[in-house]
């Protein structure tokens, strides 16, 4: 009987010491974002992951383009990093994803799923693609809808200065991930107008 009693007491404590995790902010977008997204992954991210992602924000109405593995979020206008891993215990499970959401490099939304101290909780084998799709549509509620459409009169009647106008050509320029020759060309091309 008091090994009986003890065994319940150790089961007890290690199912409650274990739990799983789920946080979203949803991303909070200005309206004057172009509805394009730069997708980066993070280094060694199953390729069923990235595609599963970028499919659905595609299908939230984004216009994807993909980045270099750990690329810096600030390359873009509009970027979102994220990883996932994953743990065998009996199968493969997603056991953790992390998606964040940047606007000029500033993190304006995150989702994280946790059941790495998931234990010997049976619910933390879920389909990863049903959890990365969940996870997407808390964080992007309105997907890519309104943005891309607010153009203020006053930053369309005012004219960019020289400086400012060169400016906003370089960091085009910059965002084009162009080859090093072709770069260059077209930066002495603009320097000199």
């Amino acid at each position: 009987m008091r090994v009986a009693s003890l065994f319940l007491l150790f089961a007890s404590l290690s199912i409650t010491g274990c739990s799983i995790k789920q946080t979203v902010t949803p991303a909070s977008l200005s309206a004057e974002l172009a509805p394009e997204i730069c997708a980066i992954p993070a280094i060694g991210l199953r390729a069923g992951f990235n595609s599963t992602y970028q499919q659905l924000l595609r299908e939230k109405g984004f216009k994807t383009r993909q980045m270099a593995a750990g690329s810096s979020p600030d390359r873009c206008p509009l970027s979102t990093t994220y990883t996932g891993t994953w743990r065998w215990d009996l199968l493969l499970y997603m056991n953790h994803a992390d998606i964040r959401v940047y606007e000029h490099g500033r993190q304006v939304g995150q989702a994280e799923y946790d059941a790495r101290w998931g234990g010997g909780r049976p619910d933390k084998f879920i389909s990863a693609e049903n959890k990365i799709a969940e996870l997407t549509d808390q964080l992007f509620p309105d997907g890519a809808s309104g943005l891309g459409v607010a153009t203020p009169q006053a930053v369309l009647s005012t004219p960019l200065s020289a400086h400012a106008y060169r400016q906003q050509q370089l960091q085009r320029l910059l965002n084009e991930n162009l080859p090093y020759e072709e770069y260059q060309r077209r930066y002495r091309q603009l320097m000199e107008e």
